[in-house]
């Protein structure tokens, strides 16, 4: 599980390369990180398919989740977002431990819950990407 960058810092958002997208949690201190996920337990891959649109949110030690990925601390909203204070990001995020949340990969997915929790908007630049080729592509087939 390769570090790229500082260390993580309770309140950091951690953006974990799976290589075909990026999984997303809150770090909350002591090895903790708090994220979104299938509701089986099983890894995150982007789609939580098999559980009906439903994640749940758990409290997992990082290196349980990162595995042998890359990844690193990512605030990257921190220069034009307004950031909660980080303790109240952790009160934030750990309210959520064992809830049951909507998930759609475009509209609620792992990146959306992280930038919620820490500042207060629920955004995701992987979805807005991914949406924006797939509508490159339909207009592309249009007009073939």
């Amino acid at each position: 599980m390769p570090l790229k960058g500082r260390a993580p810092e309770a309140g950091d958002l951690i953006e974990i390369d799976r290589g075909f997208y990026k999984h997303w949690s809150v770090y909350v201190g002591d090895d903790y990180i708090v994220h979104i996920t299938g509701l089986t337990g099983m890894p995150d891959w982007g789609f939580v398919s098999s559980s009906n649109g439903k994640a749940i949110v758990k409290k997992q030690l990082l290196r349980c989740v990162v595995g042998n990925c890359n990844y690193r601390v990512n605030n990257k909203y921190d220069g034009i977002r307004q950031v909660y204070p980080v303790s109240e990001i952790i009160v934030r995020a750990n309210k959520e431990v064992g809830k049951t949340r909507t998930y759609h990969v475009f509209a609620k997915n792992c990146e959306h819950f992280a930038n919620e929790i820490r500042y207060n908007e629920a955004r995701s630049d992987q979805a807005n990407a991914a949406v924006a080729v797939i509508m490159a592509i339909g207009i592309l087939i249009l007009f073939l």
